[in-house]
Formats: C-alpha cells, structure tokens, sequence
C-alpha cells in the first residue's frame, strides 16, 4: 500500500522566506499546501528581497485582516519583543493551531513552543525537502555550507557543522 504524502499548511514569519529566497530555494515552500503571510511579514519580506507573492508555483495566501491578541500570546510577546510579523503570525496560530510556524527567530520560536505551536526554519525546510524529494542530500548540503555566506541566516557555526553532519549520517554520504 503506497503512503499517502500528506501536505501541511504553515505560517511564515519573514526569515525562512528571505533566507530560502537568497539561497535560490523558494519553490521548495511549493510543497505546502497553503502558505500564509501576514501584511506585516510580505512588507518585511519586501524590504529586503523582490519575492514574487504571486508566483502560482506556492500557494501564498495573504492575510490583512486584524483581530485582537489574547493573553497569555499578548504578554508573551511584550515580554520577547516581538516584532509585528511575528507577532501577527502568532495570532493566526492562536487562531488556527493545526498550522505549522516557519520562523527563524529564536524568541519567537520559544513564544510559538510555549504555546504549545508546532515551530520551523529555514533549516528545517531544508531538510524536510529530502524527505519529500523535492531535493537530493547532497543539494541540501550544498545550501547548508552557503548559509554563511549567501544568507543573512545568523547560525552558530558548530551547530551548522552538527546538522551537516547529521545529513550526511542520516543518508549515508
């Protein structure tokens, strides 16, 4: 019996966008199923690269409507200094639980697993896409190795050093 791939919807924070976008990896967010962005993120996005929201090959879904912040996310945020995307982000989270957050801001990531949120990054987008065939080991690796030097990605380099490795373990390269 063939396994079904099941596609997952997220909501981006503005990083794993730009930081796909500088590594010339933007179409492996075609693979979810629909990918939500914030006014708040799109204009963020845009100050820094020309992506191309209505490229058909993703399913972007622009969302500018406002809705009020709940505690405890509103406290949270005020505590972690969020800014506006990440915060609005959230809010569509605190709305729609079963979305995955893509965000490569570490407050936000603690925010977003406190609160009980499924949290990704550039990092896991990159790996995901082997498990999905959407890119070879290898290719992952290669962007892994240009994250410090095409991307504005802030990365320790002994971790960055740990998850290549773990790729290259994990399939046998």
């Amino acid at each position: 019996m063939a396994r079904i791939r099941q596609k997952i919807s997220v909501v981006c924070d503005a990083g794993p966008i730009i930081h796909l976008h500088e590594l010339g990896c933007l179409y492996l967010m075609r693979d979810f199923e629909k990918v939500l962005v914030p006014d708040a993120v799109r204009k963020e996005v845009l100050r820094h690269r020309s992506v191309r929201f209505e490229n058909g090959d993703v399913n972007w879904i622009a969302i500018s409507h406002r809705f009020p912040v709940e505690e405890p996310l509103l406290t949270m945020c005020r505590m972690f200094s969020l800014d506006a995307g990440e915060v609005a982000a959230l809010k569509i989270l605190s709305k729609e639980p079963d979305l995955i957050f893509l965000t490569d801001d570490a407050a936000a990531r603690l925010v977003a697993t406190r609160l009980g949120f499924r949290v990704h990054g550039t990092i896991g987008v990159l790996i995901r896409a082997i498990r999905r065939n959407l890119m070879k080991p290898e290719k992952v690796i290669d962007a892994l190795n240009r994250l410090p030097m095409e991307s504005s990605l802030h990365i320790k380099a002994s971790l960055l050093r740990q998850i290549i490795s773990r790729v290259r373990q994990e399939f046998d390269l």
